[in-house]
């Protein structure tokens, strides 16, 4: 039933977008004072649902149609036997459209929270497509509300929050960017965002990745920043020669899951950080885009962030075999320019 209900409240959104052209009058409502999502949310929810919905949704049958939100990867939906979200192209790949159940635009629409899609395979989130706004912060703190996602079958996901293999609980998506009320926090402790990441050195204090984390967040605008957040599996070499292989850990009460051999972060703004405009009206001149990748292993505790760890989303996307970005047209994914994020 919970299932059924959240489709539902995702397919209303989505309706909603179609009739009124998404969150509210594009992009530049962000600058009006509000911060909601598309009246509220300048450069990046209004026209990443407005159009992005319209547009995406628009023709054929909505439940199956990817959306046109600015952050999301290349989704090749459908459903299954039991109406749950899954690739076209690779049955153990589910997806999860997670919105907000209490927090709105500046029209009365609920905001988008987080889209997710988690692997049959590796029991373990592959990647994480999030807008970022102050808009999504306020003061409900974290909830610790652990638990399962009711839009991805139970069977594949963690059973309990126990952690081994040297690992303790990952946020993809982190509690502190989404505290805007205590629902929509809950929704962060879905066991879909979360992944095992090494206790020691990388998800710590000074780790690798919440050193990651914290620059990134320095990269939230006025303008919204958009952002993937990805897992890989596959043996993996970083920039910074740290080296990580293939393996299975016990872990959130299951002795299957798949310890990812490296995280990042794809992430597209506009260069401005707060020009008033949708990214999907932008010129390649006027947006930024790049990826930083860190393999997962204790030995970044420290390192700070740096051009080393940085490549061009088509790189990463030679790498991981997603399509990042498809819903900006102008977004410039052959290039990284370390000048452009101040590194």
């Amino acid at each position: 039933m919970i299932k059924i209900f959240s489709l539902i409240a995702a397919l209303a959104l989505m309706a909603s977008c179609i009739e009124e052209g998404g969150f509210g009058t594009g992009e530049s409502g962000q600058q009006q004072g509000t911060e909601q999502q598309g009246t509220g949310d300048n450069n990046g929810n209004g026209n990443g649902n407005g159009n992005g919905n319209g547009n995406g949704n628009g023709s054929g049958t909505a439940a199956a149609e990817m959306p046109g939100w600015a952050e999301l990867p290349v989704m090749d939906l459908t459903k299954d036997t039991e109406g749950y979200l899954v690739s076209q192209s690779d049955r153990d790949l589910y997806y999860a459209m997670h919105i907000c159940p209490d927090v709105k635009d500046a029209k009365g629409n609920l905001a988008r929270n987080y889209t997710v899609a988690y692997s049959a395979v590796y029991h373990c989130p592959v990647w994480i497509a999030a807008p970022r706004h102050s808009m999504y912060e306020g003061g409900s703190g974290r909830t610790e509300a652990y638990g399962r996602d009711p839009d991805v079958p139970y069977s594949i996901q963690y059973s309990s929050k126990s952690t081994g293999g040297g690992c303790n609980k990952g946020h993809m998506l982190g509690s502190a960017e989404r505290t805007a009320s205590k629902a929509t926090n809950n929704q962060v402790f879905y066991y879909t965002n979360i992944a095992p990441q090494l206790s020691s050195g990388f998800n710590t204090g000074s780790g690798g990745w919440n050193l990651l984390e914290e620059w990134v967040d320095g990269q939230v605008c006025r303008d919204t920043l958009y952002e993937v957040i990805g897992c890989y599996f596959e043996e993996f070499v970083d920039g910074y020669k740290e080296y990580q292989s293939p393996s299975l850990i016990s872990f959130g009460g299951r002795d299957d899951v798949s310890m990812p051999t490296m995280f990042y972060y794809a992430l597209l703004r506009t260069k401005n950080g707060s020009s008033g405009k949708a990214v999907k009206e932008c010129s390649a001149d006027e947006l930024k885009c790049a990826a930083f990748v860190r393999a997962h292993t204790n030995g970044l505790k420290g390192q700070k962030v740096t051009k080393t760890e940085m490549m061009s989303i088509a790189d990463l996307e030679k790498i991981t075999g997603f399509t990042y970005f498809p819903n900006v047209p102008n977004a410039p994914k052959t290039v990284a320019n370390a000048s452009d994020w101040g590194l």
